[in-house]
């Protein structure tokens, strides 16, 4: 059997829409640039409310110090 093992960073940003009431994680997104340009195309295009915004956050989804491998089995079996 094969296996391929991935490994999940650490550090993602999240892309977050926030109203007066709540606040929602639309994305994660590991490059910051990219999470710039889909917070900027959301903002454009999205049809945002007059007290809606989409912020753009670093945000650490796995801890350094955690025990496990961080990585991913992927089986094709």
């Amino acid at each position: 059997m094969h296996r391929t093992y991935i490994r999940i960073p650490a550090h993602f940003y999240r892309i977050t829409l926030h109203n007066p009431v709540d606040s929602v994680t639309m994305a994660l997104v590991p490059d910051e640039n990219n999470a710039n340009l889909i917070a900027h195309l959301l903002t454009e295009h999205y049809g945002l409310r007059k007290d809606e915004h989409i912020t753009v956050s670093a945000t650490v989804i796995r801890h350094e110090d955690e025990k496990s491998t961080g990585n991913v089995v992927i089986s094709n079996s």
